[in-house]
């Protein structure tokens, strides 16, 4: 990395960090949709010590050239995530192996200072285009384990309702502690999925620079959540993101994920937006990558987690 610099991440730099990680996904055929302002509460939820667990390699301007981060896991997590890309303009020079072999070895120390005795992985994804990104993982010793479906659909009504038993209101924040309770046991039977206490998931969901609580809604049975969709702005004006969808176990395979997407995509076209994304484990086990192509998503661009044990 002759004539660059490296030096910490700041808060400051996000917006950079975004508009890098917005090319970089662009030239490997991806979509990355977060704002600096969520880029920034998402850093701020997964890196303990951003002097030590970040890197940003920038020129002698202060162009931002290649980043890379460590996240540390979650309170008895065991996946440690890592999060880095290099500018489209300065790839081919070894930058994203010096990035790479920091952060695998940054990982290690985390594993041994933290939880020795607990089996950790590290993990990272990238779009399944990105050749060279493939290869410097495989070099490295990283294997795919998974692959997801980045979706997107044109907002508007569609032909899909929530069973009549249900009530179905806007988000209310008044429900946040018992959203965040439902969340983590709808989410805890899938694939990869690290629980957060609500003090740190909120900053990065519900309480985040992004959401949109007008084209959120939630299903109730009784008082009683037991579905939800959960919609945020992209960097893209005419866009949102579908972050999280979720339904209780005994509500699965009657209509309330779908009839929840309709009302969410119906909300949102009537509020100016055109299209709506979001990301599904293409092997899911509650049959989501259905449940979403009934309402109108299909498949924008792939993605795949590469993950090595520590």
């Amino acid at each position: 990395m002759d004539g660059l610099l490296t030096r910490p991440y700041q808060p400051g730099d996000a917006e950079a960090i975004v508009q890098l990680a917005r090319e970089a996904a662009g030239h490997a055929g991806g979509h990355f949709g977060k704002s600096a302002a969520d880029l920034a509460a998402y850093l701020a939820g997964h890196l303990a010590n951003p002097e030590t667990d970040s890197r940003l390699v920038v020129t002698a301007d202060g162009d931002l050239a290649a980043m890379g981060f460590v996240g540390t896991p979650p309170p008895g997590g065991s996946h440690v995530d890592l999060l880095g890309g290099v500018h489209p303009a300065w790839r081919g020079r070894g930058i994203g192996r010096e990035l790479l072999a920091w952060q695998l070895a940054r990982a290690g120390e985390l594993h041994r200072a933290v939880a020795p005795n607990r089996e950790w992985e590290a993990e990272l994804s990238i779009n399944t285009g990105d050749q060279p990104a493939v290869r410097l993982f495989e070099r490295f010793g990283l294997a795919p384990v998974r692959y997801w479906f980045d979706m997107v659909a044109p907002t508007g009504p569609v032909d899909a309702a929530v069973p009549a038993e249900l009530r179905v209101e806007p988000y209310d924040a008044r429900y946040d502690r018992d959203l965040h309770a439902v969340h983590v046991g709808v989410f805890a039977e899938h694939w990869g999925y690290q629980p957060r206490p609500f003090d740190l998931w909120a900053p990065m969901t519900i309480r985040s620079a992004s959401f949109r609580p007008d084209l959120s809604v939630l299903a109730f049975d009784g008082d009683e959540i037991v579905g939800y969709v959960l919609a945020y702005t992209e960097n893209d004006p005419d866009r949102i993101y579908i972050g999280q969808v979720g339904v209780v176990q005994r509500w699965r395979r009657r209509g309330v994920a779908g009839g929840l997407l309709a009302r969410a995509l119906a909300t949102a076209g009537k509020a100016g937006f055109g299209r709506a994304g979001l990301v599904v484990d293409a092997a899911s086990p509650v049959g989501a990558v259905g449940v979403y192509e009934r309402v109108g998503f299909t498949v924008e661009s792939r993605t795949v987690t590469y993950r090595t044990k520590l």
